[in-house]
């Protein structure tokens, strides 16, 4: 990855500002904790200051969309630049409340084809994989989901999801239903296919769960997130991944409506999705990049989808996956919530 004098080849992009004016303007971005947010700190907040002189402020990541719509109703803004997701960015929601990306600055034929929205940019791509203790599959290696369902081929716990969306597909994936076919959801097929290892389900809620399950051997399978799966491959544990079927996620970013920081703004995502910088977060977390062209971390060349192009994989923010859930979502839930009490 290049130092800070490679800022200066993006610069020409952004529009001029004296050092002066740079100085008076500031920004205000919805961050994680944590390394996560230290990763951002390091890779996006501090190099935009460096470049245009205007200064980063944080606050807490909120995943609430319901914010957007109070915010541009009472004009009280809690940041410029903020999380959202796929869902609300591609509903009407989304056009009534979050301001329209400026594509004018940003190379949108750089971005992965199809996810460069009207309202929100992705920032990364994260991956749920299908991975497994070695010690506990007896050195036997799954070759995908079907082989997650087979408990007498490979017996012992299975590590799951606690998200409806990932856990129907995968199901869906294992039955052998086609990526481009997984909505409308056949419940009936998803649930009767979880129905048949629902007995040996872990269900998990966050990474550090799932990386215990996996180095404690207590799961010997998992969908994991693939870099938890590496971070328990990295200390010294017996853990596998299976990249046939991942599953890839992206976290988004979008400016609220009428926000009048909204140019600067601009600025910085434009700054943030150059190939120049996008790569960066790399340097600091096991994600991967949304520009094609940007340069990356080669300790994690293994866990990036990108290099991985030759197996199957899912979008689960695929605009087509995401129409059809927007309009279903309190009904997915709700099933998944029956099947799980059931």
């Amino acid at each position: 990855m290049g130092g800070i004098a490679a800022l200066g080849a993006i610069l020409g992009s952004f529009p001029a500002l004296n050092r002066a004016e740079a100085e008076t303007k500031t920004l205000t971005v919805q961050t994680g904790t944590g390394e996560w947010g230290n990763c951002l700190k390091a890779a996006y907040f501090d190099p935009f200051e460096k470049a245009t002189g205007i200064e980063v402020k944080t606050t807490p990541e909120n995943l609430d969309n319901s914010k957007f719509p109070l915010q541009v109703k009472t004009g009280h803004y809690q940041a410029d630049v903020q999380s959202t997701d796929s869902m609300f960015a591609l509903s009407k929601d989304g056009s009534d409340y979050l301001e329209p990306i400026d594509y004018t600055s940003i190379k949108k034929d750089e971005i992965i084809p199809g996810f460069a929205f009207d309202n929100a940019v992705p920032l990364d791509t994260w991956t749920i994989v299908l991975s497994y203790n070695s010690d506990k599959t007896g050195g036997k290696t799954p070759n995908g989901w079907a082989d997650f369902f087979d408990l007498k081929k490979f017996p012992g716990k299975r590590g799951v999801n606690n998200l409806a969306q990932p856990l129907i597909t995968m199901a869906l994936l294992a039955d052998g239903v086609q990526a481009t076919n997984i909505v409308p959801f056949d419940y009936d097929r998803a649930f009767k296919k979880l129905d048949s290892i629902k007995s040996e389900l872990i269900f998990f809620d966050s990474g550090s769960q799932v990386q215990d399950l996996l180095t404690s051997g207590e799961a010997s399978l998992s969908m994991a997130f693939v870099n938890r799966a590496d971070a328990a491959r990295a200390s010294g544990a017996p853990v596998g991944m299976v990249w046939n079927g991942a599953l890839i996620g992206m976290d988004f970013w979008a400016v609220p409506k009428g926000n009048p920081n909204a140019s600067v703004a601009m600025q910085f995502l434009s700054f943030v999705l150059s190939k120049e910088i996008n790569g960066r977060l790399t340097d600091c977390w096991a994600v991967g990049p949304v520009n094609t062209k940007a340069s990356v971390n080669p300790k994690w060349k293994d866990i990036y989808p990108s290099s991985h192009l030759d197996e199957p994989q899912v979008f689960l923010d695929d605009p087509a996956a995401v129409q059809w859930l927007s309009v279903h979502n309190n009904e997915v839930q709700e099933r998944f919530k029956l099947w799980k009490s059931e």
